[in-house]
């Protein structure tokens, strides 16, 4: 036997040190808790069990496959019918992690038959099948399994039960019942936060900001930002805070508080527990600052997140981290096609099964949503109407249905900007009146004419960017490596453009374009 095993022979001893590790590990310190777990096989039952469940639990949080490892390891080590149950249920629960669903299904028959009428153990097992349907995308809010779920009086178990339903909500595209189970399980987070895991309570917070800010729920907001502040955050969910901060700080922006939200922006950057999380830290300011018409620091913002990108291993990234791949080439879009297309064929490349199958933009429309309104821009500019159209139409139906309307306000003023039809700038209005105060609103609201948006009457989107790169002093290099076309296409393209615009000289583009108020 170890050392520390020797030292903590006793029951009151080990029942200490598995009382103070269970604890750690709830509240998201798990280097504190392994510290003390390091020796828990050798303890006496059953608190070997306890303790090896933990410190699997602990593990699975890290990666899945380290918790399933440190499971098959000390498996004959669960004798009692509560550490099996245990043993069974946490391998069940990795497998769903790493999409292993046969293996899942059979730790959960092999659960049901050390169930019994033990309530706290129903409940877990409807949890965890619960949880296989949705991983699953067999959803299924009212079924038994989330009844048996929901069956368990424990707060927290409550908590979980209401949060799992509300992502099957959300596979069926009902955000209004998505968030009010949220809200319902954040109320009861109020009321009782002792037992509550801050994991799972971290990523429901992020879940809950992130509706708010796109439905505009401001009463989901102020639930959310309660919740916020009550949580002690800790490194191991460093990257959840980081989604919060910058759920707060979109909501600000979008309630006309530019001041709070470069704020909350700043600390969402400081936050960012990975190159990847910075890369969007950048892209968050660099929106702003466009939206706010300061292109010099949307510019900057843009080249520093650029860099960064350069540096990571797309591939060893995971989950919501690489939606800055298509955020990246819609911003790119406007300036230099190479790179925007580069940014959007990263992304594609990597594949819908990369997504972390526990986050819900890996089960619904809203990711691929996201994608084609990334990629809609990419093809406007590239002069490929018809494919742009059709991308921007798909994302702008997606967004409409589920009520998601900033984003759809964006996909209908793309498409005014691409078709020039008054249509789509009232559908943008519309559905950016849920944004009253946000600056976004605000530059919709002066295009009172199709002509005043006729920037430059004639062009496609791609002519429009090569005369304002074109008068900025870009030579034919630049402008090739920018739009990813020949030198010998992109003087013909300047030939258009001079002819449409009745101009013969850079200097005479450049003083149209200031007459035109584009420079």
């Amino acid at each position: 036997m170890h050392v520390q095993g020797e030292r903590l022979k006793t029951g009151a001893d080990v029942s200490t040190s598995l009382q103070l590790a269970t604890d750690l590990a709830r509240r998201a310190r798990r280097d504190e808790a392994l510290q003390l777990l390091e020796y828990c096989e050798d303890w006496p039952a059953p608190f070997n069990e306890q303790g090896l469940l933990v410190r699997a639990d602990v593990l699975s949080r890290r990666r899945p496959v380290l918790g399933l490892e440190s499971l098959a390891l000390h498996s004959e080590e669960f004798k009692s019918a509560e550490g099996r149950f245990g043993y069974l249920i946490l391998s069940a629960f990795s497998y769903v992690n790493i999409r292993n669903f046969d293996g899942a299904r059979d730790m959960l028959a092999s659960a049901q038959e050390l169930v019994e009428d033990h309530l706290p153990r129903v409940a877990r097992l409807g949890y965890e099948r619960a949880r296989l349907l949705w991983a699953t995308r067999r959803y299924d809010p009212e079924g038994d399994e989330i009844v048996l779920a929901m069956s368990d009086p424990d707060p927290f178990a409550q908590f979980r039960g209401l949060a799992l339903r509300s992502w099957m909500y959300a596979g069926l595209e009902n955000y209004s019942a998505q968030m009010q189970d949220l809200q319902a399980a954040f109320r009861l987070f109020g009321e009782s936060q002792e037992r509550f895991d801050l994991t799972t309570v971290a990523i429901s917070l992020h879940g809950l900001l992130r509706l708010a800010v796109e439905t505009g729920d401001n009463d989901g907001m102020r639930v959310g930002e309660a919740a916020y502040e009550a949580i002690e955050w800790t490194p191991d969910i460093a990257d959840l805070q980081f989604m919060c901060v910058r759920a707060l700080a979109w909501h600000a922006f979008h309630q006309g508080d530019p001041g709070r939200a470069q704020w909350l922006f700043k600390d969402s950057k400081a936050l960012a527990p990975t190159l990847a999380w910075k890369v969007m830290a950048h892209i968050d300011r660099a929106y702003v600052a466009k939206m706010n018409s300061n292109e010099a620091w949307a510019a900057e913002e843009l080249a520093q997140a650029d860099a960064l990108s350069s540096e990571i291993e797309w591939d060893a990234t995971h989950g919501e981290e690489r939606q800055a791949l298509v955020m990246l080439g819609e911003l790119f879009s406007s300036t230099d096609m190479a790179q925007a297309q580069r940014y959007v064929s990263m992304y594609s490349s990597l594949g819908k099964d990369s997504l972390d199958p526990t986050l819900a933009s890996a089960h619904d429309r809203r990711s691929i949503a996201y994608e084609k309104y990334a990629a809609g821009r990419v093809q406007a500019v590239l002069g490929n109407v018809k494919l742009a159209k059709e991308s921007l139409e798909f994302a702008y139906d997606v967004f409409a249905q589920i009520k998601h309307s900033y984003r759809a306000a964006l996909a209908a003023a793309a498409l005014f900007e691409l078709t020039e039809d008054l249509q789509w700038l009232e559908k943008a209005r519309a559905q950016a009146g849920h944004f009253s105060k946000s600056p976004f609103f605000r530059r919709l609201s002066e295009l009172d004419k199709v002509e005043e948006q006729r920037v430059l009457s004639g062009l496609t989107p791609m002519q429009r960017q090569i005369s304002i790169a074109l008068s900025q002093g870009a030579d034919l290099d630049e402008l090739s490596h920018r739009f990813s076309r020949s030198r010998f296409t992109l003087e013909k393209q300047i030939e258009i453009i001079f002819a449409a615009l009745g101009v013969e000289s850079r200097h005479a583009l450049r003083a149209e374009l200031r007459q035109r108020k584009m420079l």
